[in-house]
């Protein structure tokens, strides 16, 4: 006996034979549109000879067309680093001898100073952006009413309104200053805020950690520098060379000198390190505390002292002691604020020094985590894919890429952070 058909399986029959008669339906109705196409195909006449050469002149016109346009688009620019051919995103080093100038096909001139370190971020038909990272950077531009020029050093851009000054950035005393000769800048970034103008003859300095800037004239500046008094009695041409350093005037002693208390014998066989530091003469600082004693040095000096000392000698190539005067910031000072900046310069001295790559990461990664918001954070982010690609942590430069990019999509290392995460 059959089952009976129950009503829900009845409707589904009724469907499935009314999708039947639709589907011949539709076959019969797409051959007879074939039919109709063909019929009119055969009735309709050739294309003329004159037609055709219509057509074929009117697509020459729009090839030619757009063939002018892309000739006659300006060009990006091109550039030479020293005597080889200038590549985008690629450090350049001076070496402590010599200058390296990166010389742009319209003319203009960049002079990366003797140990000073640089890149080219990017370049257009307008200009180029170019990231300091160390030393200083002379300018030459040639300007137009299309130009696009900038410099960024550390937390700090130069958009160039003029055509020659002197940038100078040491990223370890979170120092920036910029001299114009000729024309304008105007700086933004840390401590100055929006954009600030700097004109020939002025010179901007900011102190990024001590949040203070100081806007100057030039000449004044250098006049200062030469009335002021030596801190200490001048010292003997003998012992000068016996140290490697010269003779210089202190440009912080502002006040008269009191009288010699201490002998002056000794203070003129050593010059005190501390007096070479405060004028910016780094190697010379490392080498009087290295002749003096340089574990002592350490000791007695205090965090931004030591940030001076580390510098001196990684500008000397001495990485041990640099290392030595860092470690010594980082574990006698813990609650400084300047110990996220030494671990930055820890990074710099493995990647640039020793080529201890995985190190330099944790270093930069460390500086990052204490001070997230603190003016070397964008360096120490970028600094930090460099380090772990190098490491072979493809992993670990891909996030640090992704990370860059959230906080920093303008950043000097942005395009090599886009190119990891593609």
């Amino acid at each position: 006996m059959e089952k009976p058909v129950r009503p829900l399986e009845s409707l589904g029959r009724r469907v499935a034979e009314a999708l039947d008669e639709l589907g011949v339906e539709r076959r019969q109705a797409v051959e007879r549109a074939r039919h109709r196409y063909l019929a009119e195909a055969v009735r309709r006449p050739a294309p003329s000879r004159r037609g055709s050469f219509a057509i074929a002149a009117a697509l020459a016109g729009v090839l030619l067309g757009i063939g002018l346009l892309a000739y006659l688009r300006p060009r990006p620019l091109v550039f030479t680093a020293g005597q080889e051919p200038g590549v985008v995103e690629t450090w350049v080093a001076a070496p402590d001898s010599r200058a390296v100038p990166l010389r742009f096909s319209d003319g203009t001139l960049f002079r990366l100073e003797p140990s000073s370190r640089a890149r080219v971020v990017a370049v257009d038909a307008r200009g180029a952006s170019l990231a300091l990272e160390r030393g200083t950077l002379h300018a030459d531009v040639v300007h137009s009413a299309q130009s696009a020029w900038r410099v960024i050093a550390g937390p700090l851009t130069v958009r160039v309104t003029g055509t020659r000054f002197d940038v100078r950035w040491s990223a370890v005393a979170e120092e920036f200053s910029v001299a114009v000769t000729k024309g304008s800048v105007a700086i933004s970034g840390a401590v100055v805020g929006e954009e600030r103008a700097v004109r020939a003859g002025e010179t901007l300095r900011v102190f990024v950690s001590e949040h203070r800037l100081e806007l100057a004239n030039t000449s004044e500046l250098a006049d200062g520098r030469g009335a002021e008094p030596p801190a200490t009695p001048p010292a003997p041409a003998a012992s000068v060379a016996g140290t490697g350093a010269a003779p210089a005037l202190d440009q912080d002693d502002t006040k008269p000198s009191a009288a010699p208390t201490a002998t002056p014998a000794i203070s003129s066989r050593a010059p005190d390190w501390r007096q070479f530091a405060r004028k910016g003469s780094l190697r010379e600082a490392f080498g009087a505390a290295e002749a003096a004693g340089f574990e002592a040095a350490c000791q007695s000096a205090s965090p931004a002292e030591l940030l001076q000392l580390a510098d001196g000698a990684r500008l000397s190539g001495q990485p041990a002691s640099a290392r030595q005067a860092l470690i010594r910031l980082r574990s006698a000072f813990p609650g400084d604020p300047r110990r996220a900046a030494a671990a930055f310069a820890l990074g710099k001295v493995a990647f640039d020094q020793t080529g201890a790559y995985a190190e330099a990461a944790e270093w930069f990664a460390t500086s990052i985590r204490e001070q997230p918001a603190g003016s070397l954070a964008r360096e120490a982010a970028g600094r930090l894919i460099e380090a772990r690609r190098r490491a072979g942590d493809a992993a670990g430069a891909r996030r640090a890429a992704e990370s860059y990019l959230t906080r920093y999509p303008d950043g000097p290392h942005a395009d090599l952070a886009r190119s990891l995460v593609r």
